[in-house]
């Protein structure tokens, strides 16, 4: 804990040195996600609701993967430099530390600019009418959780993809895009897909159905998806370092 702590006051320390420079971007994070969800209030102006879903649980959904990817950006950030490590094969560096692997990784860089994203989150799970639901907190946990999970399990496909940086920064936003739509409207092979090789249904559909239903069975869905998502993308990147190169630069980091 006191390492975690140290690593995430140095991350801190680092975004805010200069200030004006971190107020515009977090300015340009909220203007930005507000636009989007403009288009979203047209959208539904129109339509209404989508298979049972209206503004407000659009909204709900919005918040809750906006916090998820906002706090694990800000504590876990390395988790998306993982791709470049292996390309530059600076993953020696944490190989031959005394620390868990994986979260040494993920604490080496914050970007505390996303900040922007967890107020929104909260802005907008309020505004749905959700922040005082008795089971938000865990919802908010397990969105944690999922989007460590998956940083970690698209980061590990590098180790398979010769080259493949480029290739893995279009999933993080294809994942997002994905996400961040409103997943009732997904039907047929596409459903399968956010259920198994790119689950957000866990985090997308299943928490939001809770709420908005009150049956549980959606809740324990979202909660042994999550945690199933979180072993697997383990194991994923504990496969991929079998496949690592070491390299020959001389890097240091205390």
């Amino acid at each position: 804990m006191r390492y975690l702590i140290t690593a995430f006051c140095t991350n801190f320390k680092l975004s805010v040195a200069l200030k004006i420079s971190f107020l515009i971007t977090l300015l340009i994070v909220l203007v930005k996600q507000a636009l989007f969800l403009v288009a979203w209030k047209f959208f539904f102006a129109k339509y209404h609701t989508v298979h049972g879903w209206d503004f407000k649980e659009m909204l709900l959904m919005y918040g809750i993967v906006s916090f998820g990817i906002g706090f694990v950006e800000i504590f876990f950030y390395g988790l998306r430099e993982i791709p470049r490590l292996i390309e530059t094969h600076q993953l020696d560096v944490y190989l031959l530390q005394p620390k868990n692997l994986i979260l040494n990784i993920a604490m080496s860089k914050g970007e505390i600019t996303s900040l922007g994203e967890v107020i929104l989150g909260i802005l907008l799970i309020s505004y749905s009418g959700y922040l005082f639901s008795a089971a938000i907190i865990l919802i908010l946990l397990l969105a944690i959780v999922f989007i460590f999970s998956l940083y970690l399990y698209l980061s590990s496909i590098r180790f398979f993809v010769p080259n493949g940086t480029n290739f893995v920064r279009e999933l993080y936003q294809n994942a997002n895009i994905v996400a961040t739509q409103p997943n009732s409207a997904y039907r047929g092979l596409f459903k399968i897909f956010t259920m198994t090789l790119l689950p957000t249904a866990f985090i997308s559909f299943y928490p939001i159905e809770f709420l908005r239903t009150g049956l549980l069975e959606n809740l324990l869905f979202a909660t042994l998806g999550t945690f199933a998502f979180f072993a697997g993308a383990q194991f994923l990147f504990k496969l991929g370092l079998k496949y690592y190169e070491s390299g020959n630069n001389i890097v240091h980091r205390y």
